[in-house]
């Protein structure tokens, strides 16, 4: 019973919600795009609608992930003093780049409309809302890769260094302890 009520008040915490929310705009979106290409070769057009609606719903989720992560940043900037800049510029990048998520919430709001199975143009729609939906996983990605290169620099690509110089990541574990040990012995 602990475990849910930690659960339930971390949710009320900006920096906890905001990492809940992020894969939506990832896993939502790309969810309800692969559930509409589905729907729409089966002509299921019920199911077209319910994916049009996660894909709605999805992108704009990004409403109360930039309100959770503007209060999250704060504490991160206190945190990681020494990257604050990079990660209020990529804040503003994320800001910045909210009509993505609306552009693609609105074409699936126009293809809910017209419906995708209401000849030409309901098709061209229908694709278009599809190819907007994929761009903006791809996008939403990228953005989540340079978040992660922030937190963790390792990613940033080239060898990531380590406190206390513990030496190549791919030597077996406590092989540079043997090494030093094994210096250490005098042999008669």
């Amino acid at each position: 019973m602990d475990t849910l009520q930690l659960l339930f008040d971390k949710i009320g915490d900006p920096e906890y919600r905001h990492l809940l929310l992020e894969p939506v705009l990832i896993y939502g979106v790309l969810l309800g795009v692969v559930a509409f290409v589905c729907a729409f070769l089966f002509k299921e057009r019920k199911m077209q609608l319910a994916a049009l609606v996660v894909i709605m719903v999805s992108a704009l989720t990004i409403v109360p992930y930039l309100k959770s992560r503007g209060v999250a940043d704060q504490r991160a900037e206190r945190l990681f003093s020494d990257r604050a800049g990079e990660i209020a510029a990529q804040r503003e990048a994320r800001k910045d780049a909210r009509w993505a998520y609306f552009a693609v919430a609105g074409l699936a709001g126009v293809t809910l409309l017209m419906g995708a199975h209401k000849g030409k143009p309901g098709l061209i729609v229908g694709v278009a809302t599809v190819g907007a939906g994929v761009c903006l996983v791809l996008f939403s990605m990228a953005m989540h890769l340079k978040d992660a290169q922030i937190y963790h620099p390792n990613l940033r690509g080239g060898q990531a260094e380590v406190a206390g110089g513990r030496g190549d990541p791919r030597e077996p574990p406590g092989a540079r302890d043997r090494r030093a040990l094994s210096s250490r012995i005098v042999e008669p």
